[in-house]
């Protein structure tokens, strides 16, 4: 069982989602929000910051297992970038030279992300995030500051992506526009089956609403829903709107005008902190939480010299249960191999013993390879074989070939006569089937097989229920049979 903090810093209040999962799946804990003062110095920032901070965590009854925040889309670039699909597994190599020559500052000095979004047999798409090392710093430096170390850290409007685990009978097999309208940026985020697949942060927010300037987002959210609709085919079927803006109905019917969808909000799990109007505004701090419900890739600015201590230092006192479980295994796996080996062995061994005592008594040769007894069988003369030619083997095997088998037929009796040299001999078989044209068929059958000459039918009775008994007598002469070894081959 772990506690998932998901916190949202904006410039007017921190809000938190506390997510409880487990291995049977997750729930919403508590919503809970914090008023950010205001302050025009750096210092009083900090200090109003980890106050909202503290007032947010003295909430819960125990400290979060892991934090996980975001940096403002304004202060990263996201991109959809394109690429071959042969380079899929090397994303990673090839970004830094797609993202180059469109990126405001040096790609030496920023830090990158990626994750694929869509995919053919063609070509892949994926959404990448840069930002500068400085951004990501100064971030994670105010976050640890105020008393929290986020174990990811993710961007702008891709956040939205944590939705899907969260909502999936909502944003399943639908494509969905979230937008937040926030105090001076909106983020601007395409969810298809629960998955981003288009993420922008705009310029401008509440403050252009506040200052009469609506047009100018207005036309910034068409431009950018006609950029998307220009690389996409799925329509957005709906808006739900969150931030700090989702509780105004003029707002949500202000986007249905502009941008021509119907317009909700987004629908959170319901928990204490928050009522039905007030809990669309954790949007953001709730897809943040429940990140951590699934596995799955999703950008992460907590990279390389920023990648998270927290996650090391778990795995490194993990080390020796790592340790004992890998040499368990290796243990298990050695025991199994050697266990199959012995077993191989013995069956090996049986099966040479009587490999030298079949072809010693058949072949005339004793030995204990498969390819010699080969030789000996296909390659050795025809007339140095000791069989007869026609034994009681082969008689049996005549007469139950000879038998057609659509008869019911029971054998009473069979007696086989034979000389040693297989040449000639006789048989009697006793037997009862359903009517003499049954008998007559399997007599038929006899004068058919080369070695079986005059057939003296004996007499016949009629049993209980109404089948009949017979007796035939079949002379034997094989003398033009083949011998064995060229039959066989």
């Amino acid at each position: 069982m772990s506690l998932v903090l998901g916190l949202d810093v904006t410039a007017r209040a921190v809000r938190g989602a506390f997510l409880r999962t487990t291995l049977r799946g997750s729930t919403m804990e508590r919503y809970a929000e914090a008023p950010l003062s205001q302050s025009t110095d750096e210092d009083g920032h900090a200090h109003a910051l980890r106050s909202a901070v503290a007032d947010l965590l003295e909430e819960t009854t125990r400290p979060p297992d892991q934090v996980i925040a975001s940096l403002a889309g304004d202060r990263a670039s996201l991109r959809m970038i394109d690429l071959p699909a042969g380079v899929a597994k090397k994303v990673g190599d090839v970004l830094p030279g797609e993202l180059e020559a469109v990126l405001p500052f040096n790609i030496s000095e920023a830090v990158l992300d990626h994750q694929i979004v869509a995919r053919d047999g063609v070509s892949i798409q994926v959404l990448a995030v840069a930002s500068p090392r400085e951004n990501v710093a100064n971030r994670l430096r105010e976050l640890q500051e105020a008393g929290v170390d986020p174990r990811q850290l993710a961007v702008g409007a891709a956040c939205f992506e944590g939705l899907g685990p969260l909502l999936p009978e909502t944003l399943q097999d639908r494509t969905i526009l979230v937008i937040d309208i926030g105090p001076d940026t909106t983020d601007f985020c395409v969810l298809q089956d629960g998955n981003a697949v288009f993420a922008r942060t705009l310029s401008g927010g509440l403050d252009q609403v506040e200052t009469g300037q609506r047009g100018l987002l207005s036309a910034s959210l068409q431009r950018t829903l006609a950029s998307y609709r220009a690389t996409h085919d799925q329509e957005p079927a709906l808006i739900l709107l969150c931030g700090e803006t989702a509780p105004l109905e003029g707002a949500r019917k202000w986007l249905t005008e502009q941008l021509g969808l119907e317009c909700g909000v987004v629908p959170l799990p319901e928990a204490t902190g928050a009522d039905p109007e007030t809990r669309p505004t954790f949007a953001r701090a709730a897809a943040l939480a429940a990140r951590a419900i699934d596995r799955k890739k999703r950008l992460d600015l907590r990279q390389g010299e920023f990648a998270s201590r927290v996650a090391a230092g778990e795995l490194r006192r993990q080390l020796r249960l790592v340790g004992i479980c890998f040499a368990a295994v290796v243990l298990a796996f050695g025991v199994s191999l050697l266990a199959r080996y012995r077993v191989a062995s013995a069956e090996h061994e049986r099966l040479s013993e009587t490999l030298a005592t079949v072809s010693a008594d058949l072949l005339g040769d004793e030995t204990t390879s498969a390819m010699r007894a080969r030789e000996l069988l296909t390659g050795g003369p025809a007339k140095t074989d000791p069989l007869p030619r026609f034994d009681a083997y082969d008689v049996l095997e005549a007469i139950s070939e000879s038998i057609p088998t659509e008869i019911q037929h029971d054998t009473r009796r069979l007696v086989i006569e034979i000389d040693d040299e297989g040449d000639q001999g006789r048989f009697e078989i006793q037997g009862t089937v359903n009517s003499i044209a049954e008998r007559d068929q399997i007599v038929e059958a006899f004068e058919d097989h080369r070695c079986f000459q005059e057939i003296d039918k004996g007499p016949t009775s009629t049993t209980a229920d109404a089948r009949k008994n017979y007796k035939l007598v079949v002379s034997i002469e094989c003398t033009e049979a083949r011998p064995r070894d060229q039959e066989d081959g």
